[in-house]
């Protein structure tokens, strides 16, 4: 009794699952001939830009001499740095003591106040402009100011804020919220004059004996690397290079002579291959320093006997209060630049495309190329590839047509299919 059970089980058991896979059997046919065609995923493609660049670490090579305190006395700067001076020109007014600053400081605060203020008030009674340009203008320094934060952008903040709030200003004086600044520029005015009629004399003088950059700190580096033989410097010598010790009270400061510097740093063999010829022009970033990238020559590249490191030598011209004082940077260094459109490589299929002849024979020809969705129709587009990363390619909005089989390519904004089942030319979508 129990094996007839047993028996009657085990058929209903196995009835079941029979059905279960007839059940799966039928659905993946359904699925794969019918619902096909709504799986489809598409991405639009976009024009874009890929970077081809090169990581690595970099020492700041500049001509630099140091400026000496030879002043007894408290030093008030009359450059900032990144700027530029002349030779023999003055650096820094020495005075007795602080206080003396602290006056000096207020009147050269107030000088720049009144200007900017008198600057405002010429603009209420000259310039006629509307309340909706000046919101627009508004918005637009408000955004500046946002994406410089973003992206860290802060050499540039000062500026961008002054405008915004001379913006501002402007506005209330329009709309009649501030009619002028004069009772405030007669105020400062009077303040400027009363600190000036007991002026402090300075003691003395601080000047620099060559023109260039003026930068108001020393970090031990000036001398660690010889800017005249700097062709000559290996990896082994790279890794060496250290801050000297000094004593940073016996200088204010000092120059940077000349208008060229330069970006020492060990690359790859590898590497070395996509630059391999003087004069070559580059961008560089230096993320930690400066969200603009710099222009950029090549002019060196060695590798020294049994180093498997080559060392490049870049230099620059471009200066500012940033670029001034940089070192020892972790650095990219954009050696091509490939703009066309981003498709996702899950989407490049080899498939045939048919040509007629002239005497009307048809030819097809297997190329790489996508499925693109034109309405309710997959057809099949060739593609030319600039660049190729980890998971996209950039493609040739306008490759040579001989280059094509049929004359045609993906084109912007177009459809193309990332995702799908039998895909071909031709094929009709719900």
């Amino acid at each position: 009794m129990k094996s007839r059970r047993r028996q009657i089980t085990g058929r209903i058991i196995f009835g079941v699952v029979i059905t279960l896979v007839l059940v799966y059997i039928v659905f993946l046919f359904v699925t794969t001939n019918f619902l096909g065609s709504n799986n489809i995923v598409s991405e639009t493609a976009y024009r874009t830009t890929a970077y081809e660049t090169i990581k690595t670490s970099a020492i700041v090579v500049r001509d630099e001499e140091y400026i000496d305190n030879n002043a007894s006395g408290v030093l008030v700067y009359n450059a900032s740095d990144g700027d530029k001076v002349t030779a023999q020109g003055v650096i820094a007014e020495v005075y007795q003591n602080e206080d003396d600053v602290v006056s000096m400081q207020r009147i050269n605060e107030l000088e720049e106040k009144i200007a900017y203020l008198e600057t405002l008030d010429s603009f209420s009674s000259g310039v006629s402009i509307g309340i909706d340009t000046v919101n627009a203008q508004i918005n637009e320094q408000l955004l500046g100011v946002i994406g410089n934060i973003n992206t860290k952008a802060f050499e540039y903040i000062d500026d961008v804020t002054d405008d915004l709030m001379s913006s501002i200003l402007r506005k209330q004086i329009i709309t009649g919220e501030q009619k002028d600044f004069k009772d405030k520029i007669a105020e400062m005015t009077m303040e400027k004059n009363r600190l000036e009629e007991s002026k402090p004399s300075s003691t003395g003088e601080i000047i620099t004996e060559h023109s260039g950059y003026f930068v108001s700190s020393v970090d031990g580096y000036e001398k660690s690397v010889s800017f005249q033989d700097i062709d000559e410097v290996s990896y082994a010598d790279y890794k060496q290079i250290k801050a000297a010790e000094i004593d940073e009270s016996k200088y204010v400061g000092k120059v940077i002579k000349g208008v060229n510097w330069y970006l020492l740093c060990p690359i790859s063999y590898d590497d070395s291959v996509n630059i391999s010829h003087n004069s070559a022009e580059v961008k560089v970033r230096l993320p930690y320093a400066i969200s603009t990238d710099i222009p950029a020559k090549v002019r060196f590249v060695k590798q020294f006997a049994d180093e498997d490191q080559v060392m490049l030598v870049l230099e620059c011209n471009f200066m500012n209060n940033a670029l001034s004082k940089i070192r020892s940077e972790s650095i990219e260094i954009v050696i091509n630049e490939h703009e066309g459109l981003k498709i996702s490589k899950s989407a490049i299929h080899d498939d045939y495309i048919e040509t007629e002849n002239d005497d009307g024979t048809v030819v097809r020809e297997k190329v790489q190329g996508v499925y693109v969705n034109y309405g309710n129709e997959l057809v099949f587009r060739q593609i030319s590839i600039l660049y190729s990363g980890d998971t996209y390619v950039i493609c040739d909005e306008n490759p040579d047509p001989e280059t094509l089989v049929d004359g045609r390519t993906v084109e912007l904004y177009d459809q193309v299919v990332t995702e799908g089942s039998d895909l071909y030319n031709g094929k009709l979508i719900e």
